[in-house]
Formats: C-alpha cells, sequence, structure tokens
C-alpha cells in the first residue's frame, strides 16, 4: 500500500513520467527483500518447568527480570541487543509462562536448566532487582559459565534489609488470602514506582497484576550458604552495577557493596531513574550496558 500510494504521488507530480503496474510491484518487492528481517525468536521450557525464548545471534546474553513482573520488562532492550548478540530471556519460577514452586529449588539452579537446554557454556548476564541476586549466586556456583556481570537496581543474599513499613499492608493482604489486593497493593510500593509516567507506568502495573499469584505460592527457594553478600570476593568476571538516582537508599546501599567487593567491579548511576532503571530512561540504560557488553 505504501508503494502504491508513493508511486501514485511521483506520477502525477512528474507528468512526462509513467511507472508500468508491473514496475510498481517489482519495487514492492525489493523494498521487502531490503528490509531488515525480524529476529527469530525461539522457545521453549526446561524439564522444571522454566519457559525461555532466545533471538538474535552472537555471543549470547541473558536477562534476568525483578521480582513480581516477567522476561516482559525487557522490551526496550530487546531489538538493541538483537542485533548483536543471541538474547535469552526467561521467566523465573512462578513468575510469566514458568511453573509455580512445586517443592525445594534455586534461582541459579533454574538458570542454569535454561543455559542447559539451548546448550550455552558461557554467557554474560544482565539482572535487574532479584534478577540481579539470581545472577550473582550462579556466578558463584557456576564461575566457568559467566563472562561478565551487569547488576541493575540489585538485591544481593545476605544483605540485611532495613524495615520496610510501606510493604505491611500487601504481605497483611496476602496473608489473608487476598492475593490479588497484594497485588495491587505491591504496584503502588516505592519500589515499583517509575519517575516515567503514562504507558511506561501502566505497563509495570499491568505485569504486576498478570503475576498476582505469587502472592499465593509458599516461598521455597533454597538460599545459598555462605550467602553472596560474603563471598563477592570470589566473582573475577567484569561486574558493572547501575542504579538509579532516585532509587531507594538501601538499593543504591547493595550497588556500592557489590562494586567495591568484586575484583573487576564499577558502578553507575542513571540520572533522575528510579528502581526500574531499564524502563525509566532506556536511552541511557541501553548506552551503558552495549558498551560494556562490547568491551
Amino acid at each position: 500500500m505504501y508503494v502504491n500510494r508513493e508511486a501514485a504521488i511521483f506520477s502525477a507530480s512528474q507528468s512526462s513520467v509513467t511507472i508500468p503496474p508491473m514496475n510498481v510491484r517489482f519495487v514492492a518487492a525489493m523494498l521487502l527483500l531490503a528490509a531488515p528481517a525480524a529476529a527469530q525468536t525461539v522457545s521453549g521450557t526446561t524439564p522444571s518447568g522454566i519457559f525461555y525464548e532466545a533471538s538474535g545471534a552472537g555471543t549470547p546474553v541473558v536477562l534476568a527480570h525483578a521480582f513480581s513482573v516477567d522476561r516482559r520488562m525487557w522490551e526496550s532492550q530487546i531489538r538493541m541487543l538483537e542485533a548483536s548478540f543471541r538474547v535469552v530471556r526467561y521467566d523465573l519460577r512462578g513468575h510469566g509462562r514458568s511453573a509455580a514452586p512445586s517443592g525445594p529449588y534455586s534461582g541459579y539452579g533454574d538458570l542454569r536448566e535454561v543455559l542447559d537446554a539451548l546448550k550455552i557454556d558461557r554467557t554474560a548476564i544482565v539482572g535487574l532487582s532479584a534478577g540481579s541476586e539470581v545472577a550473582v549466586n550462579f556466578a558463584l556456583n557456576y564461575p566457568d559459565r559467566v563472562n561478565r556481570l551487569v547488576l541493575a537496581s540489585p538485591g544481593l543474599g545476605g544483605y540485611r534489609v532495613p524495615p520496610i513499613p510501606w510493604a505491611a499492608p500487601v504481605f497483611q493482604a496476602a496473608a489473608s488470602g487476598d492475593a490479588q489486593t497484594a497485588a495491587k497493593l505491591w504496584a503502588e510500593t516505592p519500589i515499583m514506582t517509575l519517575q516515567a509516567g503514562g504507558p511506561a507506568r501502566d505497563t509495570i502495573r499491568s505485569l504486576v497484576m498478570e503475576n498476582w499469584r505469587l502472592w499465593t505460592y509458599r516461598r521455597t527457594e533454597v538460599a545459598l550458604t555462605p550467602s553472596a553478600v560474603n563471598r563477592l570476593a570470589e566473582i573475577h568476571v567484569p561486574v558493572l552495577v547501575i542504579v538509579g538516582e532516585a532509587d531507594l537508599s538501601y538499593i543504591r546501599d547493595i550497588g556500592m557493596v557489590i562494586a567495591k567487593g568484586v575484583v573487576n567491579g564499577r558502578l553507575t548511576e542513571i540520572a533522575g531513574a528510579r528502581h526500574f532503571v531499564n524502563i525509566d530512561n532506556p536511552d541511557e540504560f541501553n548506552r551503558d550496558l552495549l558498551a560494556f557488553l562490547r568491551q
């Protein structure tokens, strides 16, 4: 339709030129051939029920999302990364299309299953919040399978989180069996609030509400022992820590602890961004991420 309209405009403005219908079809075909093909996405589920998707080609990069959302939180990064990397995103256990917990499990074990299913021996891992905690634990358990880490708004196993009174109503709703109210309240908490408004904020709220069943699960994840906070010096691969300028103070503190504790770490701050730095300021986040992965 676009080619036909453009051909008609050109013919009307150049009365001495006639483009036969066959030529228009030929131009349309050439444009279709010249257009970049969308990256093919393959998907699957691991033996224990973890759903994953992979697209693009090149050095592998795994994306691990935050608690209470799912793999779709990375939409602002997928196209950029697909151009240079093989991009893997997956749903943490109990999130998105992954199976609910049915017994003891570990986040790093689930990630290993995803890599095994895709026959990936070694990868970069990009995690945000709970996804960062998974990435760190995976690097400690399988150091030979990681070549670099990007830890955004990070969580950290063993770090003592200060009291957070704003979370109390969420847990009270969940304890009473009202999981949907718990999800709704959680979506309004400071850690889930975006600096940016409009569609981005609606997207986060929608993902939280679609994952409301999280608030019905009994916690069965096995903690890493000894905890990661005491083992950061074991991580020798390059580590980039990204924090939002307006994120919660304890998250920013975790970022500094990690950047100082690993052997080869550095910390960068994204101005104006809160917890979901990849959504609050995707342009700056993407620039920092791509530059680090290409080093």
